[in-house]
């Protein structure tokens, strides 16, 4: 303990671990949780049901799942064992009480939170490899304060844990070159293997970055050149062990109709219906310009600077390892965002990741510049650093002041038992409603395709008018898909499918539109809105939301 204590590294990781401590009771005790796609607490268990099931499917590979099942299988046994029995319907009302979901959750998050600590430390060890401890410890800093990871390092997300597992294939990689290591590259091939069988879109990772790695090392390394039969011996059969576990782990195998199925399904629904850029050169420009905006969030324009600098600084040293971060970084953004034509903000999280990799190396040459220039650039680095840890605690902050606390709040005080309440959308856009009020859930969707949740009475039909209930609760980021008006967008930019289906749905749009405005028997009696004592920041449809209440009016 004392020698950790000593490492500078131990307090960075101390430090990101308290930035991410506010979100693992976020929304909790609950049946579901508010974390946008998450894949926990309830999709784990959906993914071992359906990946091995012949014919059948789940949109994410299973290893997270296998992971997250073994560590809760107390919450698990304990279920099955108040089970008055295994037909499907008792098994799902069982699992989705609130005392087991909030186990799931937790443990979820907390895996998270974990793996993004290692995230922080695999980002320093690369930067160190290349330029040194003090390289190391900035680029771990500069990933402890990053924007993306803040907010996915404390919730049940896939986003972390498949780039916890990719960047220690590339770190593996890097190590294999600069250590004189061939046996490093099967680690670094069931590494990525591991990235792939957590979520499919870490292939983008690799796809490019590899094999130009690889290429590149050939043709400057002379310890690559002389090794080149041994390297090459270890590399097929790694890659070979690695493509059949993978393909094992998927169900390729034992599953091959899922299998084909849900490479369908990720290829064709699950990614362009919701592409929001033209396919072709005027998309990618709007894509790369939207990429650079939204890089100067959070730490800001100067850190996107310092990043710069410390690619140029690894060409100047011809480091051929060190152009591995920067090879991924390529590699996902054109095999990835270019072909799903999205910049989510779990879609640019690996290229701002490995860019604090070459942070590091920009502010290490700080050291050997002159004493005034030193003083100057280390007060650049400052205000950078104050920046982005301004950005990260308003993450938590978010989710500390969440609005649908104060709407609970609100029903918590003014519903009275029996009370009817209405309300629309999917679980993680909804508060917890009072135990004894009688809420409904009204769609257009299949009912079978819905998540249910304890209490709530689930109703298939179309926003036409009210149903006569005594209240309704209206979550603004759900909603909004009704409520926006298709304007002309700029170049390369487009409506996706799904956007394109909200705007003819006359019905919903008309609904809305008029309960919002005044124009249906209810009136508005709470907003329920973000802290205003720090900027409000939006991710992932999970933070900031407002909370509308209606009530019907005599």
């Amino acid at each position: 303990m004392k020698r950790w204590m000593r490492n500078p590294l131990f307090w960075i990781l101390m430090a990101a671990a308290g930035l991410r401590l506010s979100g693992l009771f976020w929304g909790l005790p609950a049946s579901d949780g508010w974390d946008d796609d998450g894949f926990s607490p309830r999709n784990f268990l959906t993914a071992l049901a359906l990946t091995w099931k012949p014919g059948s499917y789940f949109t994410y590979p299973p290893l997270h799942a296998l992971l997250l099942a073994i560590l809760n299988l107390p919450s698990i046994i304990l279920a099955l064992l108040h089970t008055p029995s295994l037909r499907q319907p008792d098994v799902i009302g069982e699992f989705i009480k609130p005392e087991h979901m909030t186990w799931f959750a937790a443990t979820g998050r907390l895996v998270s939170l974990a793996m993004s600590l290692g995230i922080i430390a695999i980002v320093g060890a690369m930067a160190r490899l290349v330029a040194g401890t003090r390289a190391g410890l900035v680029a771990a800093a500069a990933c402890a304060l990053n924007f993306g990871l803040t907010y996915y390092g404390q919730v049940g997300n896939l986003d972390v844990p498949y780039l916890f597992w990719g960047l220690l294939s590339l770190l593996w990689g890097m190590r294999a070159v600069i250590e004189h290591q061939v046996r490093r590259w099967w680690g670094a091939a069931l590494f990525a293997g591991a990235a792939v069988a957590t979520k499919d879109q870490a292939y983008a990772l690799f796809l490019l970055s590899l094999p130009l790695f690889l290429v590149l090392c050939f043709a400057v390394d002379g310890w690559t050149r002389a090794n080149a039969r041994r390297i090459v011996l270890m590399l097929l059969p790694a890659a070979a062990v690695t493509l059949f576990a993978v393909l094992l782990l998927d169900g390729a195998i034992t599953n091959p109709g899922g299998f084909v199925k849900r490479l369908a399904f990720l290829s064709g629904p699950a990614s362009q219906s919701y592409a929001e850029y033209w396919h072709g050169p005027a998309g990618w420009a709007a894509l790369l310009g939207d990429m650079m905006r939204y890089y100067t969030r959070g730490y800001g324009l100067l850190a996107v600077l310092w990043a710069g600098i410390g690619v140029w600084l690894t060409w100047r040293r011809r480091n051929v390892a060190g152009f591995l971060p920067l090879l991924a970084i390529i590699s996902f953004t054109v095999c990835f965002n270019f072909a799903a034509l999205r910049t989510d903000d779990r879609f640019l999280m690996p290229q701002a990741v490995l860019a604090c990799v070459y942070i590091g190396i920009a502010v290490e040459m700080i050291g050997h510049a002159r004493p005034w220039l030193r003083r100057a650039a280390l007060g650049v680095v400052a205000v950078t650093a104050l920046l982005a840890l301004h950005q990260a605690i308003a993450i938590n902050a978010a989710m500390l002041f969440d609005p649908r606390y104060d709407a609970e709040s609100w029903m918590a005080s003014h519903v009275r038992p029996g009370d009817t309440i209405e309300t629309y959308g999917q679980n993680c856009f909804l508060p917890r409603f009072p135990k004894d009020a009688m809420v409904t859930r009204v769609g257009q969707g299949d009912l079978k395709l819905r998540n249910l949740l304890p209490g709530v009475r689930e109703v298939r039909d179309a926003f036409i008018a009210p149903r006569g209930s005594r209240y309704v609760v209206l979550s603004t980021a759900w909603a909004q898909r009704y409520l926006r008006p298709a304007v002309p967008l700029p170049s390369g930019h487009r409506y996706s499918w799904l956007q394109k289906l909200d705007f003819r749905n006359g019905d919903a749009h008309m609904y809305f539109t008029q309960l919002v405005g005044g124009k249906l028997p209810y009136r508005l009696v709470h907003v329920a809105v973000p802290n205003r004592l720090w900027p409000t920041v939006h991710i992932h449809d999970s933070l900031n939301e407002p909370v509308w209440i209606f009530e019907r009016t005599p």
